[in-house]
């Protein structure tokens, strides 16, 4: 996975050092490729047909290595799936400042917006929309399906604070479960109290 074009950028992204990976993989004799590989494979598959993708890759493996014994390799220099998912699923190497309030200005109103990825289970969007905004589950199953479909899904309009403080819920429910759920804050300007979504 070291020199994989795809698994190895992404370890780079979470903060892995190849050279020393390679040396403490070595170090241990845990070197046999084809140890637990079909496990590892089928895994990687499991997870790509939930996301209606069609192609394995060598850093799908790697999301999936981090539950394996191997894995310990990894979290050593303190790597985990969280931090290779949302690199895979937004470009934001670990440590790296995100995007996550698109909006620099001052207006009053800001729209709260759901980004789609090939990770997050829909379930967990329909369960952060009923639990973090009190949707009922159709609405909720509704917009999920809007973000698959439109790569983003828009909760609602809210008041500045309030909206930062929803985005603040969601990304650490997110991290929590250990998804790379996104959203960003989009300027609304003066918005009225009838564009924020209704509890049912």
């Amino acid at each position: 996975m070291i020199e994989d074009e795809d698994a190895s950028p992404v370890m780079q992204a979470c903060g892995i050092d190849l050279t020393r990976l390679r040396r403490d993989i070595e170090s241990e004799g845990a070197t046999d490729p084809t140890t637990g590989l079909g496990h590892v494979l089928q895994l990687a598959f499991n997870e790509a047909q939930l996301s209606e993708r069609t192609v394995v890759t060598g850093a799908d493996m790697l999301v999936e290595l981090f539950a394996e014994p191997v894995g310990r390799f990894l979290l050593a220099q303190g790597a985990t799936r969280y931090d290779a998912l949302v690199y895979l699923s937004h470009g934001i190497a670990k440590g790296a400042i995100a995007d996550v309030e698109a909006d620099s200005g001052d207006a009053p109103y800001l729209e709260l917006v759901l980004l789609n990825d090939s990770y997050t289970p829909a379930e967990f969007v329909t369960f952060v929309l009923e639990n973090v905004f009190g949707m009922s589950r159709e609405r909720a199953t509704a917009i999920m399906f809007s973000t698959h479909a439109r790569k983003r899904g828009s909760c609602g309009i809210f008041p500045r604070a309030e909206a930062a403080v929803l985005r603040e819920k969601i990304q650490n429910l997110a991290a929590a479960r250990q998804h790379p759920l996104r959203c960003v804050l989009l300027p609304a300007g003066d918005a009225p109290d009838q564009d924020r979504p209704l509890p049912n």
